[in-house]
């Protein structure tokens, strides 16, 4: 029986490809290999999703099952009938035996009731380690009641994918969540109280969650050009943990912030980033007026460009789109992909081939383990 815990989905404002195209572009995906182990993972019974984008689900979660080993499923349902939510939570359970193939409940049912608009999460005993209580908090508290609240259920689904598949690769490597950014957020007072094993949502959420006005004169000054690429780049994380998306800050190359304005982004997003980011060790490597930031202590985090002008160092958001990308269901999930930029030039030396990926040479380059198939880019 899979213990009851709590685990809500983040919000659905923004699109599936807000990592890929904020700090990365569309992901690559690995050509199903021979042995791959394909199973349904989404049960649309009351025809909430478009069939093109259970596809896509399909597809991923799929990949996500042959990386980790978990079972992730998606079950909506236009009623109840006579049972609880909780009943038929458990119900469910055991009738699709979600968890129940490498006899470790390593599996996970979202179930959604479409007629009272309520939320219900089972997850496994074998995943206690990997969705510890602060992790599931934060998603209690800050995304349970705006997660139908645009009515566009796809992206919001989409996003929790990202933030489910992080965590689990980041448990793949033996890393433990880290609690500090939440406790940051929650200290700036961006994070809602309230909890509860189901959460009931309302049809169009009331509000929708977004980020605060624009900034201020005053307040898009703090967040201007530095004087090295660690300072631009502390300045970036505190620009997140403000929770404003005014990209019109001089932190960012005027190129950048052009981009970064045509893109959809709400608070949630913000806070995916710096639950990845937040705390992480890097170095940086200056070369005259270019400079690359990279992390030392986390494979799973792809690398940050930085340029200077007579005004000091920003972070060049269009190289990073530009240079790196997605890469699903292989050892790494960032690939650098420069070709003859200024960039790529400048930082040749650094640049290493592993396994027909392009890495950083002293950057943070452990293979993800791949738990049912060992495969190899092709």
């Amino acid at each position: 029986m899979a213990k009851k815990v709590l685990l809500i989905i983040l919000i659905a404002v923004i699109g599936f490809s807000l990592w890929s195209i904020f700090h990365k572009r569309t992901s690559d995906l690995f050509p199903f290999p021979k042995n791959f182990v394909k199973k349904q993972h989404v049960f649309d019974e009351a025809s909430i999703l478009p069939s093109y984008d259970i596809g896509k689900f399909e597809q991923y979660l799929n990949y996500i099952f042959n990386e980790s080993d978990i079972d992730i499923r998606f079950v909506f349902v236009p009623n109840t009938g006579n049972k609880t939510l909780e009943e038929l939570a458990i119900d469910k359970m055991q009738e699709l035996g979600i968890g129940k193939e490498n006899k470790e409940e390593r599996g996970l049912l979202c179930l959604y009731d479409l007629q009272d608009k309520r939320l219900r999460i089972e997850v496994g005993y074998g995943l206690e380690a990997y969705f510890p209580d602060g992790f599931v908090s934060y998603l209690v508290e800050q995304h349970t009641k705006d997660l139908f609240a645009s009515k566009d259920v796809t992206t919001g689904l989409r996003l929790l994918l990202r933030m489910l598949q992080h965590r689990i690769r980041e448990a793949i490597l033996q890393r433990d969540f880290d609690p500090k950014v939440t406790e940051i957020l929650k200290h700036q007072g961006y994070l809602s109280g309230g909890a509860g094993v189901s959460e009931k949502i309302s049809e169009n959420g009331g509000k929708k969650e977004g980020l605060p006005p624009a900034l201020s004169n005053r307040e898009r000054h703090q967040y201007g050009p530095q004087a090295s690429p660690e300072e631009a780049y502390l300045t970036y994380i505190q620009w997140l943990i403000a929770g404003q998306y005014d990209p019109r800050v001089d932190i960012f190359t005027t190129d950048s912030q052009r981009y970064m304005a045509s893109l959809p982004m709400t608070r949630a997003y913000f806070h995916y980033i710096l639950l990845q980011e937040y705390g992480r060790k890097y170095e940086t490597s200056i070369r005259d007026n270019l400079a690359l930031l990279y992390f030392v202590d986390d494979p799973l985090v792809c690398p940050h460009f930085f340029i200077k002008d007579d005004r000091g160092w920003q972070m060049d958001i269009v190289a990073e789109v530009r240079n790196t990308k997605d890469i699903v269901g292989g050892i790494y999930i960032w690939d650098y992909r420069g070709q003859d930029d200024t960039y790529t030039r400048m930082f040749k030396d650094k640049l290493v081939n592993i396994k027909n990926y392009i890495r950083i040479a002293d950057g943070d380059n452990r293979e993800l383990p791949i738990r049912r198939n060992s495969r190899e880019k092709r």
